[in-house]
């Protein structure tokens, strides 16, 4: 009897733990049983899904976040789709839950009830750029990232609309578009920004706001020189129709106007020493020496600079060039061919 006694004990003390085990066990998974975390009934709830419109809808809460269950016409469609009310303080939860996740997403202000569609083949790192003030600052000319940092996160809302393959993103964003013409999306063309031209007003205030900004040290090309093959490029995608002015003439307005620019232009030694080495003609000066014959006293990037230098014209310098004759008996002049 004492045995049956002990034995009974054991296995009552066994079965307690299994019942405990069992029960947190099943608990945690009806607690976390949603189909965003669930790549089973994600793959086999969603997969195929063609009723777009949903006949009705309940709303739970778990976790402080709004689950919508909503059901089609066809009682083996169901899709869950999740509505962070805050999403300023619930962004970790919204990164987490989205993580490696393709789908259309939608912000909506809820002061003004705006509302934008998006898409991302990955979620998480989608919503992550979000949250970076940083890089909402420096992509401000979207409507979406300006009314964020004007209104707040705390003001917004994030909806999942649907998970979908990355094939289909498009088509469902269009249907979004089309069905509830979200006001913050100017293109209203899933993935695409084809035919989109930003008006007049639009053009001026971004030159407006960029003049004076990315230049010189601030400017990406700065300090950076094309090597000789790119600046061949450069000029083939220019040559012939391909120029911009090609076949076209300058009227006389516009010249009046090049020439009145002009004047008064002056350019600094630096420059007219590049100038006149691409455009000028080398000149070089030899001085007669008794013993070592003629010896090289000077090169010169332009013929001016050259009768410059013995305070002589220019075209004496010419002269003596093509006819190969020395200079009151002392200079010699050499060059490349002279240009009339």
């Amino acid at each position: 009897m004492e045995g049956l006694v002990e034995l009974h004990d054991n296995i009552m003390y066994y079965l307690v733990i299994i019942l405990f085990a069992v029960a947190w066990v099943m608990l945690s998974i009806v607690r976390n049983y949603i189909e965003t975390k669930s790549p089973f009934s994600h793959k086999y709830l969603n997969h195929g899904r063609c009723v777009p419109f949903q006949k009705c809808f309940k709303f739970k809460y778990i976790n402080n976040i709004k689950y919508a269950r909503t059901y089609s016409t066809n009682s083996s469609n169901i899709n869950k789709v999740i509505i962070y009310e805050d999403a300023f303080s619930m962004k970790k939860q919204i990164i987490k839950d989205n993580k490696d996740k393709s789908g259309i997403y939608k912000w909506t202000n809820k002061l003004t009830n705006d509302i934008y569609i998006g898409q991302s083949i990955n979620l998480s790192k989608r919503f992550i750029r979000y949250f970076n003030l940083s890089y909402l600052n420096n992509r401000n000319t979207l409507v979406i990232n300006r009314a964020l940092i004007k209104y707040g996160y705390s003001n917004f809302s994030l909806e999942i609309l649907e998970y979908c393959d990355i094939a289909n993103l498009n088509e469902r964003e269009q249907y979004y578009f089309d069905t509830l013409n979200p006001k913050y999306n100017v293109l209203k063309i899933a993935g695409s920004s084809l035919g989109y031209k930003p008006s007049e007003e639009t053009n001026a205030k971004k030159s407006k706001a960029l003049k004076g900004i990315y230049t010189k040290e601030k400017s990406a090309l700065y300090g950076k020189t094309a090597s000789e093959e790119t600046k061949i490029l450069m000029s083939l995608t220019k040559a012939g129709a391909n120029n911009p002015l090609f076949g076209k003439t300058h009227s006389e307005k516009t010249k009046e106007l090049m020439r009145q620019k002009a004047l008064g232009r002056k350019h600094s030694e630096e420059t007219l020493l590049k100038m006149s080495s691409k455009r000028g003609y080398s000149v070089y000066i030899h001085e007669k020496c008794d013993i070592e014959g003629f010896k090289l006293v000077g090169s010169f990037v332009s013929i001016r600079r050259a009768a410059k230098f013995l305070d002589i014209s220019s075209n004496t310098i010419k002269l003596y060039i093509n006819s190969g004759k020395i200079f009151k008996d002392r200079y010699k002049f050499t060059g490349g061919t002279i240009i009339p």
